[in-house]
């Protein structure tokens, strides 16, 4: 077969080095069909968990809402990280603006605010401060306010409490939905 080959190729005029690649790769041994790399569906796979993850991460389930002068909301997503901040009052975003919340566990965010020198003055004044925490969940609106509770301490003047939906009715705008599905509070390390 190869001498059929080659005396089909013996009448063409091409170079001698040329014809002889052409036969080797005439009888060279098919290649397979590779299949897709693992480490390419692996990446796909991470890229579309990734895309529909991040929508999940970014959808705010609670809030925490701070008044003593400035006030301000926290909101927080499913995994207790802080998604989103608004300032209520100009005192407030203020605040915001200075400090950086965003993308930190929210009892991290409560205790930045309360280290803050701006905060402490309004501490040293003897003004109340308010941490309301909002959650359709009533379960979730229990274990925040817990934590909530052990970020404040002994710190001032300080009233806890939580609700469903969007209760905090304050400088905030009065909203409807604010059904308490716990009501605490927590003045100067000592409970009422």
């Amino acid at each position: 077969m190869r001498n059929r080959i080659q005396s089909a190729f013996a009448g063409v005029h091409a170079e001698a080095a040329l014809k002889e690649r052409t036969i080797e790769m005439i009888y060279a041994p098919a290649k397979r069909h590779r299949r897709a790399n693992p480490l390419i569906w692996a990446a796909a796979c991470l890229v579309l968990f990734l895309g529909l993850g991040s929508g999940l991460f970014f959808i705010p389930v609670s809030a925490i809402g701070i008044e003593i002068n400035p006030a301000l909301r926290l909101k927080i997503n499913r995994f207790d990280i802080v998604v989103g901040v608004e300032a209520i009052n100009k005192d407030g975003k203020r605040i915001i603006e200075e400090t950086n919340l965003m993308f930190s566990e929210y009892s991290e965010a409560i205790d930045t605010l309360l280290a803050d020198p701006r905060m402490q003055e309004y501490f040293e004044q003897g003004k109340d401060m308010e941490i309301y925490v909002e959650c359709d969940d009533e379960q979730r609106c229990n274990q925040m306010l817990k934590r909530v509770e052990g970020c404040v301490g002994k710190e001032g003047n300080v009233t806890c409490h939580a609700g469903s939906g969007a209760g905090h009715g304050h400088s905030a705008g009065k909203q409807s939905g604010g059904q308490h599905c716990k009501h605490h509070r927590h003045r100067g390390g000592s409970e009422e």
